[in-house]
């Protein structure tokens, strides 16, 4: 059996302002630091053979606090990056709806950001980064350190959910979701946990 921790990045001030960060490469602040290292410390005594992680620094370097601890290299991968956001990048919700006329492309699992990227597209990517998951893990335990987005889609997709830019799943800074792969299903165990985060 295959067993996956879906992990988001710790906060960034862009989380803290409400504003779209996609492929902009935002650090993490005091408290998302603070975050990466108490979700670190969750996987401390937890067998863990892998840890693959966004590109994108406030990804990276919460995938590293908890590498640091495990004793493991951070494998990056670009399939695990946010959605590209285009021209939406630093715009708050309430901004981009001022942009876009009724309809928008926020509901249309075909449509694309202005020069960003479609709900389709994202769907591929991580389908495509699965596949080789469960090809080279089928026995492991893996981290995987990504963003709302990514893992949304990513959980969309396990689940056999219809292409669609938002799901019915929140994923808070640094929480902790947990999948298992067996006899060809995808089984959700856990999702958006960040007991870790407590006291």
């Amino acid at each position: 059996m295959l067993t996956v921790y879906l992990v988001r990045h710790g906060q960034t001030a862009f989380n803290v302002e409400g504003r779209v960060q996609g492929w902009l490469d935002v650090p993490l602040d005091a408290v998302g630091h603070m975050q990466a290292q108490r979700v670190a410390q969750r996987f401390a005594e937890q067998s863990i053979q892998a840890i693959y992680s966004s590109p994108l620094l406030r990804a990276a370097d919460t995938a590293r606090s908890i590498a640091r601890v495990r004793g493991l290299d951070v494998i990056f991968d670009e399939r695990l990056r946010e959605y590209h956001m285009g021209d939406w990048t630093g715009l708050t919700l309430e901004e981009i709806r001022l942009t876009m006329p009724s309809g928008s492309v926020l509901d249309d699992p075909e449509g694309s950001i202005p020069n960003g990227e479609s709900a389709q597209h994202m769907r591929e990517r991580v389908v495509s980064f699965l596949h080789d998951l469960v090809a080279h893990h089928a026995h492991d335990s893996v981290i995987l350190v990504s963003h709302g987005g990514t893992l949304g889609a990513m959980i969309g997709t396990m689940l056999g959910l219809p292409v669609a830019r938002r799901h019915p799943f929140a994923f808070g800074n640094a929480s902790v979701t947990e999948v298992a792969y067996e006899s060809g299903r995808w089984r959700l165990r856990s999702l958006n946990d960040r007991c870790h985060l407590q006291g």
